[in-house]
C-alpha cells in the first residue's frame, strides 16, 4: 500500500480495502471529497439508496475512513490516503 498511517486498515492491501468497503462505498468517499455533506446530498448526487448508506457510513466512520461531525460528514486523513490509492491518484 503506502508509507502513511492507515490505522485500521494498516497491512492490508488496497484490493483487500476495495472489497471490504465495495464499489458503493468508494463512490461515497469520493462524493464526501467532492463536497457532499450529509445524506440528502448523498441521494441526490448519486445513485445510491437510503438503505445502503444506512449501511455504508457505518462501515466508513468505523473503519476510520469517514467522521460525522457539525458540519456534516468529511473524510479523515486515513480516508483521504485510503481513496488515493483505491483511484489511484498516488504515483
Amino acid at each position: 500500500m503506502t508509507d502513511v498511517d492507515l490505522g485500521q486498515l494498516e497491512g492490508l492491501s488496497t484490493e483487500s480495502i476495495k472489497l471490504l468497503i465495495g464499489d458503493m462505498g468508494t463512490q461515497i468517499l469520493s462524493l464526501v471529497d467532492q463536497g457532499c455533506t450529509d445524506e440528502s446530498d448523498l441521494l441526490r448526487f448519486s445513485s445510491l439508496s437510503h438503505t445502503c448508506l444506512q449501511v455504508k457510513i457505518p462501515l466508513l466512520v468505523t473503519l476510520g475512513l469517514l467522521v460525522i461531525g457539525g458540519t456534516g460528514y468529511r473524510l479523515t486523513i486515513t480516508g483521504e490516503n485510503v481513496l488515493e490509492d483505491l483511484l489511484g491518484w498516488r504515483p
